[in-house]
């Protein structure tokens, strides 16, 4: 191999999987976001991530968050994907919302393909007046590992996440929030493996402490 072509490959290979940062600035009408990952193509970047937020236009962060892993997936004009989760198809490395309805803004980061399927999964972190900050949240954080990112009913104020295993069970699920932390509500399964093509969908809801639990049976989707 001559020493131009060596020299060639070593120059593809550190722009392809070169160290990036990026500036989110439309994510957050309060904040924006510089992101530093270790290694990035056309189409995703991963690795360890530093995500520095600032207050709107400030030049010093406020705070820092490290992860060891993350999962950006880059939009056709090469930027990180914010705020949206489509099923199946495009997943942001940051979401904003108020995951506990307590009217201030809270921040989910991709950590890694750690959800469903090798999708993505979030740490979930919120917002706290007494410091500041954001708060890393063990309960609404696992929220964030089931199929995409959970969706928030402002309406209703319930979280909802999906899932399934395989073509023929799907589960969806509600969550209220009570003393800051997550309770499920609401589970609908739908199970398709019977044989007498029939689907069996089994919804339990949490009335009064208690779960009440019915079964019905339908056509499945196409019969």
């Amino acid at each position: 191999m001559t020493k131009f072509a060596l020299t060639l490959i070593l120059l593809l290979a550190s722009s392809t999987f070169a160290q990036k940062a990026f500036d989110i600035k439309k994510a957050s009408k309060y904040f924006d976001v510089k992101v530093d990952v270790t290694q990035c193509d056309d189409d995703y970047c991963t690795g360890a991530a530093k995500f520095s937020f600032f207050k709107k236009g400030g030049a010093k962060p406020y705070q820092v968050i490290s992860l060891d892993n993350t999962q950006i997936q880059l939009s056709e004009s090469g930027q990180p994907l914010t705020n949206i989760s489509l099923l199946y198809a495009d997943q942001s490395v940051l979401n904003v919302g108020d995951y506990n309805f307590d009217g201030m803004e809270d921040i989910a980061i991709c950590d890694g393909p750690n959800g469903s399927y090798g999708g993505p999964s979030y740490r979930v972190y919120l917002s706290s007046r007494s410091v500041g900050k954001f708060i890393f949240n063990k309960e609404f954080s696992a929220l964030g590992e089931h199929l995409g990112m959970f969706e928030i009913d402002k309406k209703k104020k319930r979280l909802k996440t999906f899932d399934k295993s395989g073509c023929c069970y799907h589960i969806a699920e509600e969550f209220v929030v009570r003393e800051n932390k997550p309770v499920r509500v609401l589970s609908v399964e739908e199970d398709l493996a019977g044989t007498d093509g029939r689907a069996k969908i089994t919804t339990k809801t949490l009335v009064g402490g208690k779960w009440k639990t019915s079964v019905k049976y339908g056509k499945r989707d196409g019969q």
